[in-house]
């Protein structure tokens, strides 16, 4: 292995930093995962670091970005991938800089509800133990999606039939 192409950096946004000539912005992670997500201009990445020894290093191998938008309501994105050594993954945002998204819900076909706290509008969860399938067919078992403020108040829904229609 060659170890003098993966510097180590002091903060989890050096380290990714590190990978791209514009700049981003960390706005989530999840440390059990080692799982950062952040902003290059107007698209959202999910990518895998690792931390070692109080370092962090991050490499764009296994990065998903995207770029979201909206013709009704707020930009709201809901997406699931596979990472390895990780496993099954849902991540998501609303973009708004005039609410402070406090929690997402995930809404499946067989009435379960997923809960997730947000972090900077963002969320990052592992699929939950009942849901036993590949990433492909994920949207296939969700009815919907909702962010909603520290009030309870529903700020934003996702509907997977609006996204059919795309």
């Amino acid at each position: 292995m060659l170890s003098g192409c993966n510097t180590s950096y002091p903060s989890l946004e050096e380290a990714v930093q590190s990978q791209w000539k514009t700049p981003i912005k960390v706005i989530n992670h999840d440390e059990n995962n080692q799982l950062v997500y952040y902003l290059d201009q107007t698209q959202h990445i999910l990518g895998v670091y690792e931390f070692e020894n109080g370092k962090y290093k991050y490499n764009n191998e296994q990065s998903v970005g995207m770029t979201f938008e909206s013709e009704s309501g707020l930009p709201f994105l809901v997406s699931a991938n596979h990472f390895e050594g990780i496993g099954n993954i849902i991540h998501g945002a609303i973009t708004t800089d005039e609410h402070e998204i406090e929690r997402f819900e995930i809404h499946y076909k067989n009435g379960e509800i997923q809960e997730i706290s947000a972090k900077n509008n963002t969320f990052i969860t592992e699929f939950p133990s009942f849901l036993t399938i590949d990433v492909e067919v994920f949207f296939s078992e969700i009815e919907n999606a909702v962010g909603y403020d520290q009030n309870g108040e529903i700020v934003d829904k996702w509907n997977r039939n609006a996204e059919l229609k795309n």
